[in-house]
């Protein structure tokens, strides 16, 4: 009896620690499945009796200067069967929508169209989508039939009616890695958040068979258009500069090029031309290397085009004058073991700061710059923007290249000051020469009309009169007087620059550009032509000098 009564007393105490134990292990499995695996549980579950239709949101259009479409969207559709509605055979809705839909009008295409429809038609499924981006004349025709049991959704795609016109400065669409529409380079990229809108869904429960469930749980959630984009751009203008751009790089045997028209007040771009370029319609077709906007994207050394920004800053400052005549302009400057020479070995002694300009002179902008100061040279180069995103609404611009005080060396003072060592974009370079057009006030440049740029003053009257003036002189009296045409009253400049290449200057390429303003006493725009390599002569008063000087004739027409 007593032996009986210890194994019972023994087997309770053994099924008292078992229950907390299976307890614990009941409570801990249940954890997992309803709190660690839950989330995945239900989504796999809400999968199997739910079906989600994307609906899909127009995208934005973008604008010219006058509401013309420079980037716009089609309304397509997607043509679908619900077949527990349909009232006709599977062979003779083939046969029907064989004689409606459009394809190619050979053999193969009309083969291929049917072995599609049959496999579609064959799945074994209630909704079966048919073909995609169906024009609206097909839809017209497929609903004439009247067939029930056939559907439609809206698609959309976008398309550019002036193929490549402005391409770099629009960018694209395509699909990022989960397949979903993006915009890349250009405002495309930019604005792709506003512009592509919200996608709608609508969301259903289904039986096992597929059905929607009549009382089941139903949402619907509208999709939202997207925001369309008025930019700055004259298409006359963007027009102009891609046809006489191209006419440019034939002539001058060029590798590539781009022309920058900016109205010089607001500081709002009315054409960016450059070329290669590419068509953003058929962007896969093309070099991805040309996807890249090179007015914001692509560093340069300007050059001479970048003396007038110095001297500006000298005369601001009234460390020099017009008048003031250059001591160390006889012949070539020794520093350390480089040797300053002016571009074509010609020197003319106590030449004025106008003369400087005129002549180009190399060894005149040294004496500037000394006359200035490391200090405030670095100064007025981000006063010009230098060195610092514009911010204009492109994806892919960059920032450049100019030293922080701390590192200025003597010969990077006298380098800098005729435009060598030391890299900015074209519009950048525009941006800045426009302060002097802008009567000394940076404004920021645009592409959107309805952008609110904040100009800040940088120049005093005083100072921008004197160096439109000496810009004036440059054009009446410097290497390009040739190719001005009469009447035409221009404050410019030439540029010349070597290519660095590995560390050394290519002594057989260069970057030729001429910039400028129009009307010099009242400027409606400043204006940046750039030609890369070009055969003919390398010089930028035999090369872009002209066709600058072109161009603006027209833009006065």
């Amino acid at each position: 009896m007593l032996k009986t009564f210890g194994v019972t007393s023994t087997r309770l105490r053994v099924i008292t620690l078992l229950i907390p134990f299976i307890f614990l292990v009941l409570i801990g499995r249940l954890f997992y499945w309803m709190v660690l695996r839950g989330p995945e549980l239900q989504t796999k579950a809400s999968r199997q009796h739910e079906t989600v239709n994307i609906l899909k949101a127009k995208r934005g259009d973008i604008l010219d200067s006058e509401g013309s479409v420079l980037a716009g969207t089609k309304n397509l559709y997607h043509l679908f069967v619900y077949k527990p509605q349909l009232t006709i055979s599977t062979n003779d809705l083939l046969e029907n929508l064989l004689t409606t839909l459009e394809f190619d009008k050979d053999a193969s295409s009309e083969a291929e169209m049917r072995d599609h429809l049959h496999g579609r038609l064959s799945l074994d499924s209630n909704w079966i989508s048919l073909k995609h981006y169906l024009t609206e004349e097909e839809k017209v025709k497929i609903e004439a039939q009247k067939i029930t049991g056939l559907g439609f959704e809206d698609e959309f795609v976008r398309y550019y009616p002036d193929a490549s016109v402005a391409g770099q400065v629009l960018g694209f669409v395509g699909q990022d890695a989960a397949g979903q529409e993006q915009g890349y380079f250009g405002l495309e990229g930019y604005f792709d958040r506003l512009l592509k809108g919200r996608e709608g869904r609508v969301r259903t429960e289904k039986d096992a068979q597929g059905n929607p469930i009549l009382i089941g749980n139903y949402q619907f959630l509208h999709s939202i258009e997207g925001k369309s984009i008025h930019t700055t751009l004259d298409k006359r203008m963007q027009y102009l500069s891609e046809r006489l751009l191209k006419d440019g790089l034939q002539k001058y045997q060029a590798v590539s090029g781009n022309i920058i028209i900016m109205e010089s007040q607001t500081g709002q771009i009315k054409a960016m031309a450059a070329f290669p370029n590419y068509d953003p319609g058929q962007f896969s077709e093309f070099n991805n290397q040309d996807y890249r906007n090179p007015a914001v994207a692509d560093l340069f050394e300007p050059g001479s085009v970048f003396k007038p920004l110095i001297m500006a800053a000298a005369l601001n400052e009234k460390v020099v004058t017009p008048e003031t005549r250059c001591d160390i302009c006889s012949g070539p400057i020794n520093i350390g073991s480089y040797t300053i020479r002016t571009w074509d070995e010609q020197y003319h002694p106590q030449s004025t700061m106008t003369e400087v300009i005129v002549h180009s002179d190399n060894t005149g902008m040294v004496f500037v710059a000394r006359q200035l100061g490391p200090e405030k040279f670095a100064q007025y180069l981000k006063l010009y923007g230098l060195g610092q995103k514009t911010k204009i609404q492109l994806q892919e611009e960059v920032s450049g290249s100019i030293r922080e005080l701390a590192e200025y060396g003597e010969i990077d003072l006298a380098t800098n000051s005729f435009g060598q060592g030391i890299a900015v974009t074209p519009l950048q370079l525009v941006s800045a020469i426009n302060t002097i057009a802008n009567r000394g006030y940076y404004v920021a440049p645009t592409l959107v009309s309805d952008a609110v740029s904040e100009a800040r003053e940088v120049l005093s009257p005083e100072a921008t009169s004197q160096i439109t003036q000496i810009m004036i002189q440059a054009v009446e009296s410097g290497e390009a007087k040739w190719a001005k045409p009469a009447g035409l009253s221009v404050a410019g400049k030439t540029g010349t620059a070597q290519i660095p290449i590995q560390g050394h200057y290519d002594a057989e390429k260069t970057i030729a550009s001429f910039i400028g303003f129009f009307p010099a006493e009242d400027p409606r725009y400043t204006m940046l032509v750039t030609l890369r390599e070009p055969q003919t002569s390398p010089w930028g008063s035999e090369t872009a000098a002209p066709l600058w000087f072109a161009l603006a004739k027209q833009l006065l027409l």
